[in-house]
């Protein structure tokens, strides 16, 4: 074998070692993560969906949150089905 291939059979036993230990604590945490952001900005702007949050502070996250409003409306005002809500 020359080295290139063991590089790659390397690189493929690392991935199956990544992928069978700790890639399910890595989507948990990018879904945590994402529920938490959907959390943030709901405090910010929930008034937008009729939810009154009434505070000064939530207007100072504003700006940190004010590029992911549209995705995050859509996302949030988007039908779902059964199989929505299996996967989440």
């Amino acid at each position: 074998m020359n080295r290139r291939s063991l590089v790659k059979v390397k690189g493929a036993l690392k991935s199956i070692l990544l992928g069978a230990t700790v890639y399910d604590m890595v989507q948990d945490t990018l879904r945590m993560k994402w529920y938490m952001e959907q959390a943030l900005i709901l405090t910010s702007v929930g008034d937008m969906l009729g939810l009154p949050v009434s505070s000064y502070y939530r207007l100072k996250l504003i700006p940190y949150w004010i590029n992911k409003f549209k995705s995050w409306k859509m996302n949030i005002l988007k039908e779902r089905d059964i199989i929505d809500k299996m996967i989440l």
